[in-house]
């Protein structure tokens, strides 16, 4: 089972390691309360100690991936946005007819976003190693005969071109498309959203429809990945809004 999909996003390395601490220290304080979890969410948040601990050990060169990642994500979602964009300015052809050029050209908005991107951008949420399998398909998928030329008209080849760099690069850091050893913190990451995720599915089974203090105990084990995830939504947000308002983008999100 892919455990990791129970989250409801990707967390930085530091953040991992906030969210990880908290939960070392939760085990303490329940040890001294005598307080035992059942086996399963036991070693669930034992595990996800363990990858804490693991990430604390390793060099800081996750951020060079981390910040890969927001790149790649802002791209993707920014090639979506166009398409929609597109799809959306020219709708409504019930009320006013379409000609015939702007008509093909909402086809063609139409079937890329849905050949390359049908399910959205949900994947940019997903674990580093799930994300790039499903990019890899994004750009199988925009080099189609058929949707290669439908890109050229719309005049998005280059954005097309720097999907297809950013995913290369992003394979490559992983160790996926190149024959080297992979990123031991994005491998480490990818660990340890998977041991929370095992966590959170563990907590909820055990201690769900119980009495106050067990949902209480359940919540206590969540609740600092679902906090750091806030956070991180929060600073993800303002960093858009001040590209959107044209402003530099000053913050370091974790």
């Amino acid at each position: 089972m892919n455990y990791s999909a129970f989250l409801s996003r990707r967390l930085s390395q530091e953040r991992c390691i906030v969210a990880g601490t908290q939960v070392r220290a939760q085990r303490a304080q329940l040890k001294e309360d005598k307080v035992k979890l059942s086996p399963k969410t036991d070693a669930a948040s034992a595990a996800v100690v363990a990858q804490t601990e693991l990430l604390e050990q390793l060099p800081s060169t996750e951020a060079t991936m981390n910040v890969l990642d927001r790149v790649t994500d802002r791209c993707i979602a920014g090639v979506h946005d166009e398409l929609d964009a597109v799809e959306r300015s020219l709708d409504g052809a019930d009320v006013v007819p379409l000609t015939k050029k702007q008509e093909a050209r909402r086809k063609d908005a139409s079937l890329v976003r849905s050949t390359i991107l049908p399910a959205g951008t949900g994947m940019l949420r997903l674990p580093y190693g799930q994300q790039w399998v499903r990019m890899s398909g994004m750009v199988k998928a925009m080099k189609e005969n058929e949707v290669q030329a439908a890109i050229g008209r719309l005049g998005m080849t280059e954005e097309a071109e720097r999907v297809e760099q950013l995913v290369a690069l992003y394979g490559a850091k992983l160790g996926i498309t190149e024959t080297k050893d992979a990123d031991p913190s994005a491998m480490a990451l990818d660990a340890w959203h998977e041991a929370y995720g095992q966590l959170v599915v563990h907590a909820h089974s055990e201690y769900d429809n119980k009495d106050a203090a067990l949902l209480k105990l359940r919540d206590s084990l969540i609740a600092p990945f679902e906090a750091q995830a806030e956070e991180q939504r929060r600073a993800d947000q303002k960093a858009r809004d001040k590209r959107k308002a044209g402003e530099p983008d000053t913050s370091k999100t974790p």
